[in-house]
């Protein structure tokens, strides 16, 4: 005979966060999106700043540079400015929580779950965050920190939930039948696979899927460098194609060097000097896998047609592409792998892009020429145009959507 006391939990979930709770229990769901609270609350900014603090003194996590990144994005001043942002957002209408929100993370970017809920979590929302069940060592020691937090301070951290589970259409269609915002963060097939499951016809969605990036460089401006401004740009280089192996969608796989003349041999060979100095400060030993990976990318692009010349170095490994249209592997080979290819105009550069394009990288223009780039590139569907250097840097505003909107209603006020 069954026990009718007994608590029943959505199988296949596991709750991360908070820790204490051993499982999500399907009649809690409903109630779930009562638990958002008012913008901009006073207790959540106060529990972002303690849990940027955690990320600091934890013992690995602060020599983690992509840890370390987040830390610094949820410090007091940071929030600050975010809740500006959001404030001048309010006219006439009136913004408050959407409800619940359902994130869907990805595995290869160990930190974007951290970014997507802490929007949310400002916003208001109550939450669920699914995450990959292979975590990584760095997602587990933030985990910790924010299980040490939400243990700490339980009244700001209340209906928010850090669960994993394997892809199961039943788990994301229970969880989606009373959310108020899915966000779905992932490859292409990722998305096609939660799109596919039934949502709350209440409900917005927001999807983030496979992007590639590009760094666009002036070569009249690199050749005016000396070597000490060009070993400054490798090194911002190197800070946006270090961390996660070069897979996230905002990190460069392509430089371009644009102008009516090409840099030449003796400029990449410059570049890649440099880069490779930047890089191994920031790596140190090698990793032999990546290695081997950029070596047969480069063998296999260059038997099929796509590059002319392969410069391979211990951390970094430069191809000579013959065209734009050749410049870009279906899929990305990253661990420090950069196609270079010369474009005489940004229009030329234009019409090689397209939607699945995402930031790029510049170098060597003045503001007012960065407008006029962005306004042509935008037109093809690139969505950011940022400095060399601040490729991975999160704001609210991505793949050109904002995430305030996704994360609250608009309550009309006349």
């Amino acid at each position: 005979m069954s026990n009718p006391n007994k608590t029943t939990y959505l199988p296949g979930c596991r709750v991360l966060v908070p820790s204490v709770v051993p499982g999500l229990r399907a009649e809690e769901l409903p109630g779930l999106r009562a638990l958002a609270v008012e913008p901009l609350a006073v207790e959540r900014l106060e529990f972002l700043d303690a849990v940027a603090t955690a990320i600091r003194k934890h013992p690995r996590l602060g020599r983690e540079p992509a840890a370390a990144a987040v830390a610094f994005w949820l410090r007091r001043s940071n929030l600050q400015t975010l809740a500006r942002e959001f404030a001048a957002r309010e006219g006439q209408e009136v913004r408050v929580a959407a409800g619940l929100a359902l994130h869907i993370t990805p595995a290869n970017v160990d930190t974007m779950f951290l970014y997507s809920w802490a929007i949310s979590f400002l916003a208001g929302n109550a939450n669920i965050v699914r995450l990959t069940t292979r975590l990584s060592p760095l997602m587990l020691d933030l985990l910790s920190c924010l299980d040490t937090v939400a243990t700490a301070q339980p009244a700001a951290w209340r209906g928010n939930y850090f669960v994993a589970y394997e892809h199961d259409a039943a788990l994301s269609a229970a969880f989606s039948e009373y959310c108020d915002q899915r966000v779905v963060w992932g490859g292409n097939e990722t998305v096609r696979r939660l799109r596919a499951v039934p949502l709350n016809p209440h409900a917005g969605e927001r999807c983030f899927a496979s992007k590639r990036s590009l760094a666009l460089i002036a070569v009249s401006a690199y050749a005016a460098l000396d070597n000490a401004a060009r070993a400054k740009l490798a090194d911002r280089m190197a800070v946006d194609i270090a961390p996660f192996g070069q897979l996230a969608c905002a990190s460069p796989q392509v430089v371009c060097w644009l102008g009516e003349t090409d840099v030449g041999a003796e400029g990449r060979a410059a570049f890649a000097h440099w880069l490779e100095t930047a890089l191994a400060a920031r790596q140190g030993a090698p990793d032999l896998g990546f290695a081997v990976n950029r070596l047969n990318t480069g063998f296999a692009a260059a038997a099929a047609g796509q590059i002319c010349a392969m410069t391979h170095q211990p951390h970094e490994t430069d191809l000579q592409a013959l065209s734009l249209a050749l410049a870009e592997q279906e899929e990305p080979c990253g661990g420090g792998l950069l196609m270079h290819v010369a474009c005489r105009s940004v229009a030329e550069l234009a019409a090689a892009l397209g939607p699945a394009h995402q930031t790029v990288t510049y170098f060597g223009f003045v503001s007012e020429q960065v407008r006029d780039v962005a306004r042509l590139l935008g037109r093809r569907g690139v969505d950011r145009l940022v400095p060399i250097g601040q490729a991975l840097d999160f704001t609210a505003s991505w793949d050109g959507f904002d995430l305030w909107d996704d994360f609250t209603r608009q309550v009309t006020v006349r």
